[in-house]
């Protein structure tokens, strides 16, 4: 009995133990040693320090030298980290090729988890990493390559300034950090890529020490990019920075860690106007009023708080469509509501729209795909089906205003055709007695 007892008990502090880690995210680091020393803290440039007490304090870090011969990304085929932090590096060989390979990375990202990358003008990125990153259609410059602006520089140091921040991007508005000592990428025309940190129009990437090259120079002018994001279809996060100066910018992994710009559908529900007490019915019937609700949540600072969209052009949109859209309407606010029935917490923002079912029967989708830079994409499929009217349910001929003529003129006819009966028999009938004398 005490053996069983003390069984039950073991069984019980495990899954305690397990459950509470489970809760926990985990993060891995790796770094190179002759670049950055990150087993001596006190050595560490502010921002580096910053940035992993930053990790330190929000998840699960393990901190490993690329040379490690335990790095594995993936422990029966499962994430073992949901973030993956990745320092230069002084060679593109190292002992962990095979846990950091163009397959793995992709798979990596495929598997919801997300990637920050630093770079550096004196470092190179492991032949994987390059790879994998101009899949996704970033291109850093090679080693030795670095980021110059004569006509913005004090001391020799490139200064960045409030022309350097790409407009409309939602993770940074204004520097803080004003000294850059880095690299430039370029960047292809991926649509899940947004550029967040630009070149100036007057600066450029080249090999330190040479003179600007048609063939050699890696970037001109504002084609060149300090910090990109890239967001993949499943909501998969990476960030690429040109150097360790931008971990300054705290909004850049708050990002790329799903802390920030982060969206949720807390509820969907559509019903008929007439019956409102009936949601989400599969059956539509054409020329129906639909009323389509629903509530957004953004993640800030640890919680969930109501999505307000103030911009005209980050309008929600509802698309009603069989192949293509029948009904494209933007959603209209409601305001703060509670995401859980009976709360009194206002932790989502409602929208709808009330729309005319289309004149046409079949199979229907509510559609919802919010997709915009900086934040996590909203997509929401519901399929219905729209029927023709019954044959009890077509309006009589005396309820159709356009009939009113024609029924007025059979009514016309029946009278006239009556009175012409009654007139050839009854009215003008000759005498043939008199006629016949």
């Amino acid at each position: 009995m005490l053996k069983q007892l003390y069984f039950f008990l073991v069984c019980l502090l495990w899954t305690t133990v397990n459950a509470s880690r489970f809760d926990v995210e985990h993060a891995l680091v790796l770094y190179d040693p002759e670049l950055l020393p990150l087993n001596d803290t006190s050595s560490l440039t502010p921002e580096v320090a910053q940035f992993i007490e930053y990790l330190s304090d929000k998840f699960d870090v393990k901190i490993s030298d690329y040379n490690s011969e335990d790095i594995n990304l993936f422990f029966d085929d499962y994430p073992r980290y949901e973030h993956l932090v990745l320092f230069p590096s002084s060679k593109k060989t190292i002992t962990s090729k095979e846990a950091l390979s163009l397959h793995n990375l992709l798979r990596f990202i495929n598997e919801n988890s997300n990637i920050f990358v630093v770079g550096g003008s004196q470092s190179v990125l492991p032949d994987g990493l390059r790879r994998f990153l101009n899949e996704l259609g970033v291109f850093p410059s090679p080693k030795n390559y670095k980021y110059i602006d004569h006509f913005n520089s004090k001391n020799g140091v490139v200064q960045l300034n409030r022309d350097n921040v790409v407009e409309g991007n939602r993770l940074v508005e204004e520097l803080s950090v004003t000294k850059y000592d880095g690299n430039a990428a370029l960047i292809s025309n991926n649509e899940l890529i947004f550029p967040i940190v630009r070149s100036s129009a007057t600066g450029y990437t080249n090999k330190v020490g040479e003179p600007i090259d048609a063939d050699k120079t890696w970037t001109f002018g504002e084609q060149g990019y300090l910090a990109v994001g890239f967001e993949a279809l499943n909501n998969a996060r990476l960030v690429w920075v040109g150097s360790n100066s931008l971990l300054a910018e705290p909004q850049l992994y708050k990002w790329c860690f799903q802390q920030q710009g982060k969206l949720k559908l807390q509820f969907v529900e559509h019903i008929k106007a007439d019956e409102p007490s009936k949601p989400n019915p599969h059956l539509y019937r054409i020329k129906d009023q639909a009323i389509y609700t629903i509530g957004v949540s953004e993640f800030v600072d640890g919680k969930w708080i109501p999505f307000e969209v103030k911009d005209e052009k980050d309008q929600l949109q509802l698309s009603f469509k069989m192949l293509d859209p029948y009904q494209r309407l933007n959603l209209k606010p409601l305001g703060p509501v509670s995401a859980i029935s009976n709360s009194t917490e206002l932790d989502t923002y409602a929208y709808f729209v009330n729309f005319t079912v289309p004149d046409h029967h079949g199979m229907f989708t509510f559609e919802l795909d919010y997709k915009r830079p900086g934040l996590s994409y909203l997509v929401d499929k519901r399929v219905v089906t729209v029927r023709h009217l019954a044959n009890d349910e077509f309006k009589r001929s005396w309820d159709i205003s356009n009939s009113w003529l024609y029924v007025a003129s059979a009514v016309f006819v029946i009278i006239a055709w009556f009175v012409f009966v009654v007139s050839y028999i009854y009215i003008g009938k000759s005498n043939y007695s008199k006629k016949n004398v």
